[in-house]
């Protein structure tokens, strides 16, 4: 899950970034393109759009992040499944017999 919200993350970024290139804070860019003509998109329509677009994408990342800060799995948690999981598989059933060295006496070094 966590990994389908971060590619949307990248996705909205990307989609700000370009939203965001194509204004001009004096009023030109692309709505400047259409200045001349009265098309259905024109010159306020096409700022009207990017100017939602852009509040629209903002919320998104914002509620994205915040979904992908909830759905992030902890700091180790997946490995320490995978190690409990491989412990378990390892375990023996019974402790081996070590055997206890017994003590020689000092006389036959001498």
């Amino acid at each position: 899950m966590f990994t389908i919200i971060m590619t949307f993350v990248v996705i909205v970024s990307i989609l700000l970034i370009l939203i965001v290139l194509a204004q001009n804070p004096k009023g030109g860019g692309l709505s400047s393109t259409f200045a001349g003509s009265n098309q259905v998109m024109g010159a306020r329509r096409t700022a009207d759009f990017l100017e939602k677009a852009t509040w629209y994408l903002a919320i998104a990342l914002v509620a994205l992040s915040l979904l992908a800060t909830i759905t992030q799995p902890k700091h180790g948690e997946e490995q320490k499944s995978v190690v409990e999981s491989k412990v378990k598989e390892n375990q023996p059933t019974a402790l081996p017999e070590i055997p206890i060295p017994t003590e020689q006496s000092s006389d036959s070094a001498n």
